[in-house]
């Protein structure tokens, strides 16, 4: 019985030891820590700028009347497509023919006055030289003589003043010829009509500003007028090659090239009224306006549609590239670090030479950077420095 008993104790005893090594163990016990982590790929990368713009025609002219009147007749509807001379509008020339012929009548009345004027100093001029013929031989009175002359000289003024009122006269015909041709208002270059702000019927006052008739543009190229930050303007420059979507066709790219970029942004050509204006509108966004050339022969694109630009500044196929959240202590040299993580799970940092970037993906130019080993990323990075091991140069050998 008391061999019994003591097995009976040791088996408890051993349970208890047991259970108290249990709980010493997962009093004592730090699990290691785990990391998010991601592997390195071979990729593409672009490096780009982004930027919101609208679309215009490349060339566009608003189409005004240079006389007032009633609008008569409109030859043509939006969307129709005209050559340069074509007649687009007219408007009532009955004012204008009125200004023409009353021009011709007082050009031809000058006319009529200068004939008269020219047989009167014809007459004139014979009897001032019959007044000093007679004069020389003492036959008339000096009065008489001197007389003559006068009236002579005053003719011939008088037909110097007639003869520059024919060149005004000549002038006004002109003039009102022009006035009448204006009333026919043909398209200046080859283009699609866009816009139509008026309708027959409508008077138009050109006596003050130049009323717009029609608008005309050239829709076979576009241009993009995109705004760029001032962030990244400094990266871009003309001729570089570009791509946009529009929002009814997202998955179409449009290439195009960067044509220009302004020197200035968009509010430089609004002046600020006070110092209060001013240091409000310094704390807002720059942009900059750059012009897009695109070819537009398909005829998809049309004027004020919204483009979503994207500028590649540079580009690599094939190269080695990590998630931009596993970068670590970038430099202005372009290294950085970036942590590994070894067989045992623990995070090893290393030494990385770092390239082109997307919005990802950045490039790692170290020739024997091994893409197989996963590298800690997110917010992990900052712990994984923390439980680095000691730090070495270069990407670790599996």
């Amino acid at each position: 019985m008391a061999s019994k008993r003591y097995i009976k104790w040791g088996i408890i005893g051993a349970l208890l030891l047991a259970a108290g090594a249990y709980g010493f163990y997962k009093l004592t016990y730090v699990e290691p820590p785990t990391y998010m982590s991601a592997k390195p790929q071979i990729r593409d990368i672009k490096q780009q700028v982004y930027a919101t713009g609208t679309i215009a025609g490349k060339v566009e002219v608003d189409v005004g009347a240079q006389v007032s009147g009633q609008i008569k007749k409109l030859y043509v509807n939006r969307g129709d497509k005209v050559k340069a001379g074509d007649l687009l509008c007219e408007i009532d020339p009955e004012i204008q023919q009125n200004d023409l012929r009353r021009a011709q009548a007082e050009e031809k009345l000058i006319i009529a006055q200068i004939a008269s004027k020219k047989a009167e100093l014809e007459m004139l001029e014979a009897e001032n030289v019959r007044q000093q013929n007679l004069l020389a031989k003492d036959a008339t009175s000096k009065q008489s003589a001197q007389q003559a002359k006068a009236q002579y000289l005053m003719a011939v003024a008088d037909l110097d003043a007639l003869e520059a009122q024919y060149e005004q006269a000549v002038i006004s015909v002109d003039d009102a010829t022009t006035n009448l041709g204006y009333t026919r208002i043909v398209a200046p270059m080859d283009g699609t009509v866009y816009a139509i702000p008026v309708e027959e019927g409508q008077t138009v006052n050109a006596n003050q500003t130049t009323p717009t008739i029609l608008k005309l543009a050239d829709l076979d190229t576009m241009t993009v007028e995109a705004e760029i930050s001032e962030a990244d303007v400094v990266k871009v420059h003309p001729n570089m090659a570009c791509r946009f979507t529009i929002m009814g066709l997202p998955n179409r790219y449009f290439e195009a090239v960067l044509k220009s970029i302004d020197p200035a942004p968009a509010s430089a050509e609004t002046t600020s009224s006070s110092s209060a204006s001013s240091s409000s509108s310094s704390s807002e966004a720059i942009y900059y306006n750059a012009l897009l050339d695109v070819d537009n022969s398909e005829g998809i694109l049309r004027i004020d549609m919204t483009a979503e630009v994207e500028i590649t500044i540079a580009e690599a196929n094939d190269v080695k590239a990590i998630p931009l959240s596993a970068v670590q202590n970038e430099s202005t040299d372009g290294r950085a670090t970036v942590y590994q993580l070894s067989e045992a799970g623990t995070p090893v940092p290393i030494e990385v030479e770092l390239g082109i970037r997307d919005e990802q993906y950045v490039e790692v130019k170290n020739a024997d950077f091994d893409v197989n080993v996963p590298l800690v990323i997110g917010d992990d990075v900052a712990t994984a420095a923390q439980n680095a091991t000691k730090p070495r140069r270069g990407p670790r050998m599996m």
